[in-house]
């Protein structure tokens, strides 16, 4: 199977995600999943949500622009 060629003049884009999920709900319900978990599940869905929040974040400043 062939791999399509990369176009090396054309500028690498990078968008909004094309998704149905809000970040700023994502990273809410990953912190309450987390404080309702213990050990290494509760340190992952803190990391879960600090990446959705971050991604909130991202968003916002990218729309105020």
């Amino acid at each position: 199977m062939k791999l399509p060629s990369v176009r090396r003049d054309l500028p690498a884009r990078i968008g909004f995600m094309c998704t149905k999920y809000d970040p700023r709900h994502e990273a809410e319900a990953a912190m309450k999943r987390a404080a309702e978990s213990e050990g290494p599940d509760r340190q992952r869905l803190i990391q879960v949500a600090l990446a959705w929040h971050q991604l909130a974040r991202d968003r916002r400043d990218e729309q105020a622009d």
